[in-house]
Formats: structure tokens, sequence, C-alpha cells
């Protein structure tokens, strides 16, 4: 019999797996998005382009016809059918525009959904029509806020219904297809126009951008559904595997957190589609703002406790009713306060201020969010608020470039106006003005829910840290791993998966990477690629141009799948490789195969520390940096007191990162290395008869030739003397 709470951990399992299956299908659909805007991007001709976005919708919805159709200024035939697959006579019904599909379409400016046309009474279609066409899928296409076309599709292939997904998707696309179809026709005036003349400059390079940008929005949107995806699968792997300890709690949290931020971005997408289709109303009530706001902070206050931000709250009333649209203003509060902690530097402040003010007889609201972060240029603030811009000039912290835009339309659509004022070094401000009066919205034939509605509770997604911790025992021989990642969570879901087997360190940027990975010279580094301060390119470049750390083994992590961002990251000297999501099994195999390499490395290192300096091929970082040991120890080689203190100060290093970095490559720590070098110098000049053995125990720096003797017969297996007996020892031997 299974308690009420094990009954309650079940119903939450399966509703996490819903969810996850919901956010796998927006993936999915996002990924589609990015495919048809690449190659449209490559079309020819507006045709091509159209033909391109109808064969991936059918593959998508798994229609059996599909066809874009565009609107004509002839009232007999309003429709042009642009693109149509396959046999389309049954779809005439399209052209009686007041009892047609398209028509109904048009007229309500939404998207229609069929499940079967013989059940459905409000179309005009024959008998065949109703026989043939079971599902049907129709979304407007938009443009500027005006309807420029229709998309439909027809049957599903299995025979089985379109669903509200395959609306929604169709809805998202009819959006772009506006946007791609003008795209289509502008780069057909252009190869027009290049037939006659050549365009200027200014024309082809604004085409070039218009193209990018497009590209870059499902590309990068595409990116920012990769780490909230591995933060889902990979716990839900180790719940469905039974090999999570302990109680699953936290584990069930960080999948809601990340499964809710991807709710969050298919809704801002949703959002913005509503917007250009304006679909989107106000929903005026009244409300205490006071209590609102303050709820809203205080959701961030997680997150802001990651980066050490302290959220002020300032307010002149403790209580203000006030009318306004609850949900609009939670998008345009939250999008900022997340702004102002994600883009804020480490020990940050971010002040809230909510104020008053009349003007003309109305009433505004004011409400101020203030951060002390990096600010921003002013070519940056021209930008910051035009849709798919990203913060690439301010900081490495890769997002869609929709957030501050979705604010600005949604602050629009209130009535109300936001102003920026930022200063390179000193921080940003965001400053919205709101109008708060009945009388206002009711000028504006907005209506209000006069009474005041009870408080929801405030849902935002916040990234919340796991309070619970256990006590690993680690061995003190295993291996050290630092992981550099800025995102909390993936920091703790990659640490949770290795700390059984390694001692980790963590490190919250690219900076504070580098400056622990001199601090500990771990045994391996696993880096993430998009970091503020220091991206995981440039730190894996510092790395491994360092003498100090250059042996370390470095994984990098990125959302970016493409062959070219594998190479930069391998051209910078990363030795693996993984891309977001990842399995926990896959990364700890690949830790497991680099430190057994390295290890492998070490061995057969040691066992060639009797190569002259001169006989070393130099190709590598190491390689010059064990060739200026071996010169400097060769150099001292007759110095009885040079100690592996004196051989730090030769190379430049502290006699612990001298030690690791020995330990490293050749499995032999400063002292040890000197005194292997000593021995093996000395075996030479015995097979050269260079000397008898006391001489040549002083020239190789040792005082005591007993000492020598013991040291010599404990590396070879032959003392001194036997050696000389023996005249030469196999090479095999003294390799």
């Amino acid at each position: 019999m299974l308690s009420k709470a094990d009954e309650k951990l079940i119903r939450e399992n399966e509703k996490l797996k819903q969810q996850l299956e919901q956010f796998k299908s927006a993936v999915d659909e996002l990924q589609l998005l990015n495919e048809i805007a690449i190659a449209a991007g490559n079309s020819q001709s507006t045709d091509q382009t159209l033909n391109t976005i109808v064969q991936k919708i059918l593959r998508a919805v798994n229609a059996e016809q599909g066809s874009i159709m565009l609107l004509t200024d002839d009232e007999q035939d309003p429709f042009r059918t642009f693109l149509r697959k396959e046999d389309f006579s049954t779809l005439k019904p399209h052209y009686r525009i007041n009892t047609s599909i398209s028509g109904w379409v048009l007229k309500n400016e939404e998207p229609l959904l069929i499940k079967n046309l013989s059940k459905d009474s409000r179309f005009h279609s024959t008998e065949e029509e109703r026989k043939d066409i079971k599902s049907i899928l129709c979304s407007p296409i938009w443009f500027e806020g005006k309807i420029i076309g229709i998309m439909t599709m027809v049957n599903k292939k299995d025979k089985t219904e379109f669903t509200e997904g395959d609306q929604t998707l169709l809805s998202i696309i009819s959006i772009q297809t506006g946007q791609l179809i003008k795209n289509s026709q502008l780069q057909q005036e252009y190869f027009q126009k290049t037939k006659e003349a050549e365009l200027s400059r200014w024309e082809s390079e604004k085409l070039k951008e218009l193209d990018t940008i497009k590209t870059d929005f499902f590309t990068n949107l595409s990116h920012e559904f990769r780490t909230p995806l591995t933060l889902i699968l990979g716990p839900l792997e180790k719940l469905l595997d039974g090999k999570t300890k302990g109680d699953p709690s936290s584990q069930y949290q960080l999948m809601f957190n990340h499964a809710s931020r991807l709710l969050q971005l298919v809704n801002q997408l949703l959002d913005l589609s509503s917007l250009d289709a304006g679909k989107m109303k106000l929903e005026i009530g009244k409300y205490d703002i006071v209590s609102f706001i303050k709820g809203i902070a205080n959701s961030f206050e997680s997150f802001a406790e990651e980066k050490n931000i302290k959220i002020n709250f300032t307010s002149k009333n403790e209580k203000l009713d006030a009318c306004f649209d609850r949900d609009k203003l939670q998008k345009i509060f939250g999008n900022l306060l997340s702004n102002a902690i994600k883009f804020n530097k480490e020990n940050g402040i971010v002040n809230i201020t909510l104020g008053e003010k009349r003007s003309k007889g109305i009433s505004y609201l004011q409400i101020e969010v203030e951060d002390n972060g990096p600010g921003m240029s002013s070519e940056f603030q021209k930008n910051i608020f035009n849709r798919f811009f990203k913060s690439q000039g301010l900081s490495a912290v890769e997002g869609t470039g929709i957030g501050l835009a979705l604010v600005k339309e949604l602050v629009e659509l209130h009535f109300s106006e936001i102003d920026l004022k930022s200063i390179e070094g000193k921080g940003t401000r965001f400053k919205i003005t709101i109008p708060v009066d009945e009388e206002f919205y009711e000028k504006k034939n907005v209506e209000i829910r006069r009474a005041i509605q009870s408080e929801d509770k405030v849902r935002t997604f916040v990234e919340v840290k796991d309070k619970t911790s256990g006590s690993n025992e680690i061995s003190e021989e295993a291996p050290v791993i630092l992981i550099v990642e800025d995102n909390y969570d993936m920091r703790h879901f990659i640490k949770e998966n290795i700390q059984t087997d390694y001692k980790v360190i963590e490190a919250v940027d690219g900076e504070d990477g580098l400056t622990k990975a001199l601090e500990n010279i771990p045994d391996l580094i696993i880096s993430d690629v998009l970091m503020p301060k220091l991206n995981g390119y440039e730190f894996c470049s510092k790395i491994k141009t360092d003498e100090r750390t250059s042996h370390i083994p470095v994984i990098l992590l990125t959302s970016k799948a493409e062959t070219n961002s594998r190479i930069k990251g391998l051209e910078t000297g990363a030795d693996d490789y993984l891309t977001k999501p990842f399995y926990s099994a896959e990364l700890l195999s690949r830790i497991k195969n680099l430190i057994d390499l390295r290890k492998k490395l070490r061995e057969k290192s040691g066992k060639e520390i009797t190569l002259e300096p001169k006989d070393i091929a130099v190709t590598s970082t190491d390689e010059k940096f064990l060739t200026r040991v071996l010169e400097i120890v060769e150099k001292n080689v007759s110095n009885e007191n040079f100690s592996a203190e004196d051989f730090a100060d030769n190379v430049g290093m502290s006699k612990t990162h001298l030690n690791r970095k020995l330990n490293a490559l050749t499995d032999a720590s400063a002292n040890e290395f000197i005194r292997t070098y000593r021995l093996k110098k000395a075996a030479r000049l015995l097979s050269g008869r260079s000397g008898n053995i006391s001489e040549i125990a002083y020239e190789v720096g040792f005082s005591n030739p007993s000492y020598f003797a013991e040291s010599f017969k404990k590396l070879f297996g032959y003392s001194p003397s036997e050696y000389l007996q023996k005249r030469s020892l196999p090479t095999s031997t003294l390799s």
C-alpha cells in the first residue's frame, strides 16, 4: 500500500514526464523554425521560399497536402495560389470567400483547427470534399499587423486528426512566413536591379543584415533551449534509472525550474505573435500594486543570492490600489528584474522604486529598476529594444534577443512609456510610467474589473539553489576537477554527478576559473563556452598557453552543435567537446578517458627523462616546458646543493606549482625529477667510462658515494659496480 507521500511523488513524476514531452516538442518546433529560416535565406525566389516552408511543415505535422496562398486585390479571385502540393482540386471552396474555410480565417483573423470536416456545419462543402478532407489546419499569414495570405494543411498521412500542438506550430510559422515572403520579394527586387545596375553598398549591407538577423534568431533560440533541456533530461534519466540517492525533491525542483524557463521562452514567442497579429488585449483590474511588485521582487531573491546581489525595494505607500493588467505588468517587471540581476556584477545592488505623479489630471505610477552593473554604450542603447537584438557587446551571456523587445511592446500596449538611462561602468536604470486611473482606461474603451481582485500567487521562473548537502568520502589521491560554469544549476548538476569519484572545485565564470586553475592546478577542467568576463574559448586558450596549466585536459560544454563551433573549440587546445543536452554517463566516460590517457602519457614521460634537451622535438607548450626544465637541471646537475626550491625559482614557479606540473607530466616531484635525471646521466657516463664511480657521483651532484650507489641500484636494479662489469645495460632498461 503506497503512502500519500509516495502517491504524490508518483503524480509529480508523471506530471514532469508530460511537461518534458511538451518541452521536447517545443525544442523540435524551434529547430524546425531554424531550418526554415536558414533554407529560406538561401532561396533565390519567393516560390523557392514558399516551397521550402511547405515541405518542412508537411513533414513536421505529417500532412498529406499543404498550400500557401497570397491575397490579391481581385474580389472575384481573392487568392493567388503561389504554391501548392499535389492535387488541390478538392480545395476550390477557398474561392467562395464568404462561406469558405479561408474566408472564416480572414474574417476572424485567427488560426482554425477542423478535426473532421464532415462533422463541421460552418462551411459549405460538397459530399466529395467531406469524404476526402477529414482534418484541416488553416492559419493567416501576417506581416506588419496585416494579413497577406493563408497557410493550409490538409489530412494527416496516418489518418489521425491534427492537434492543438500542430495548430500552435502553424501559427508561429505563419508569423515568420510573412517576413520570409517579404524578404524573398526584396531579394527578387535586388536580383532584378543588379541586372540593370549595381546596387549601392548600403542596400547590400541592409539586405545581408536582415537575413542574418532572421537566421541568427532561430539559431540562438535553439541554443537557449539546450541548457534547460539538459537540466531536465539529466535528472530525469537518473530518476528513471533509480540512481538518485536520498530525497529526490531537489531533482524535481531543478526539473520544474527549467521546465518553467522553457515554458517562459515559448510564451514569449507566442506573446510576440499575438502582438504582431493585433490579438493581444488589455485586461485591466484594480489591485494593490505595492504588494504585487514586492511579490515579484521576492520571487527573485534566490536568483540574486547566487551572485550575492542585494535587492532593495522602496515605496512611499504600504498599499496602493491601481488599475493595471497583472499578467502584462508581471512580464514587464519580471524581464527587467531578471536582466538587472543576470547582467549585474558580483556583489551588486538592484534598487526597485515605486512612485506617483500626476499629469494633465491623470494619475501615473512610476516603477524604476536600477542596477550598478557594467552599463551600456550609447550605440548599444539605440538597439536594446529592437527585436532579436542580443547582448553580445555587453556580456557573453547568450540570449534570444526578445525579452526587452517584448517589454517595450507590452509597455506601449498599456498606454505607457519606458525610459532607459545607462552609463558605462556605473549601471543602468529602466523607468516605466503607467496610467492607473479608471477614467483613463474607460476613455480608451478598456473594460475594467471594478472589484479588487484577490492576489494570485506570483509564478515567476527563478533559479532556486539546492539547500541540501551531503558528505562524500573522497580519497586523498582522487583527481581534482575544476568546473567553470556561470549557470548555478548546471554547475551543481555536473558536480553532483562526479563528486563521488573526484574532488571538485567550482568557478562561476572564465576569470574566476583562470584564478582557481592557477591556484589549484586541477587534473581536469570542465568549462562552459558562453560565459561572462572570459568565454570558454578564451579561457581554454589561456589555460593551454600558460606553462603552469598547459598540461591540464579541458572539456568544453556548449549549446552550439555546429561543426565550426567544435573546430573553434578544438583549435584553442580543448581536449574534448560535449554538446548540450548531454547524458551524465557520457560526461563521466569522457572524464575517465582523458584522465586515463593523461596517466599513460605521464608514465611514458617519466621513462624518457634520459633525453637531453637538444634531443626533444618542441611541438607544444608542455614539450617547451620539459625542454626548459631539462636545460635547468643539466646546468645545475653537478651542484649538490641544487634543491627543489632552487629549481622552482629557476623555472619561475612556486614549488607547489612545479611539483603539480611535473607530477602531471612525468609522475615525479621536483626532487624526484632532479634525482632521476642525475642517476640516468650517471648511467650514461658509466657506459662511456668517463671516470670511476666516485668521480661520476660527484659530477652528477652526489656528495655521498654510498647514497649514490643505493639510489642507483633502486632505479636500475644494478649497483654502479655491477653496471661497470656489464659495461652497458639493455636499452629498454635505461630508457
